[in-house]
């Protein structure tokens, strides 16, 4: 992965079943527009950073809408196929542009924003009944799993998580540029999802157009996670002697 090339046969093959599997690791049903939520974004922004645009665009696009396709979410693949690519692609490409903008400032600031996106969003999931439980702040399924987490213990997490990201940045195994380029690129996943939603996914499944604001939190906490699990990933790579493209 130190190639120089702008697109490699290799990543992109083993980039894109790792979205393949990331995305179907964990799937939890959003009924108000018939989409799921997925742990995908991990690996597509884990391409951008350490592989080149291109390579995130394909394997994006490609392994997200083939998850789409075998999991039952048939009517999301074509809108996937573009979204996913666009957003891996403009992460890599962003990234390039901002990987030499640090700070330390700036790194504090990115990290707090972090944490308190995560905490909010978990808030709106959870007030929305996406997980259910009013006496647990998360509380789902992932069969045959199932999952409580309490309100204390999700702070926590949120806050480490934080602290972990305000590290990595302060040490630049990742620039803040870095996490711009990927919120950047997941911003646009989500308005791209709101449109295909509103405009043809609901429409055609006869749910209501507007419902497909119920899922702009659900797509802005797969960024949050994509941020959560590719950020220390990438330090943990680059440390260990992948180079940067």
């Amino acid at each position: 992965m130190t190639s120089k090339k702008e697109f490699s046969i290799v990543e992109a093959v083993v980039f894109t079943v790792l979205v393949y599997a990331a995305t179907i690791v964990v799937q939890i049903y959003q009924p108000a527009t018939g989409g799921y939520f997925n742990i995908g974004e991990s690996i597509i922004y884990l391409a951008a950073l350490i592989s080149t645009p291109l390579v995130a665009g394909v394997a994006g696009g490609v392994g997200a809408a083939l998850a789409d396709l075998s999991t039952g979410y048939a009517i999301f693949a074509p809108g996937t196929l573009v979204i996913k690519l666009i957003e891996g692609y403009t992460a890599g490409l962003i990234a390039r542009v901002l990987r030499g903008k640090h700070g330390s400032i700036y790194a504090v600031i990115t990290a707090t924003i972090y944490t308190a996106v995560f905490l909010v969003i978990s808030i709106v999931l959870w007030a929305g009944g996406i997980y259910v439980g009013p006496e647990k702040w998360l509380h789902m399924s992932l069969s045959p799993l199932y999952i409580e987490v309490s309100t204390v213990v999700w702070i926590a997490i949120g806050v480490v998580l934080g602290a972990l990201i305000v590290f990595i940045l302060l040490r630049k195994y990742v620039t803040t540029g870095e996490v711009a380029a990927l919120a950047i690129a997941g911003s646009l996943m989500v308005l791209g999802y709101f449109l295909y939603e509103y405009f043809y996914s609901n429409p055609v499944t006869g749910r209501e157009p507007a419902a497909a604001i119920l899922e702009v939190p659900v797509n802005i906490g797969q960024v949050v996670v994509g941020l959560s699990v590719s950020i220390p990933l990438t330090a943990w790579l680059r440390r260990a002697g992948y180079t940067k493209h």
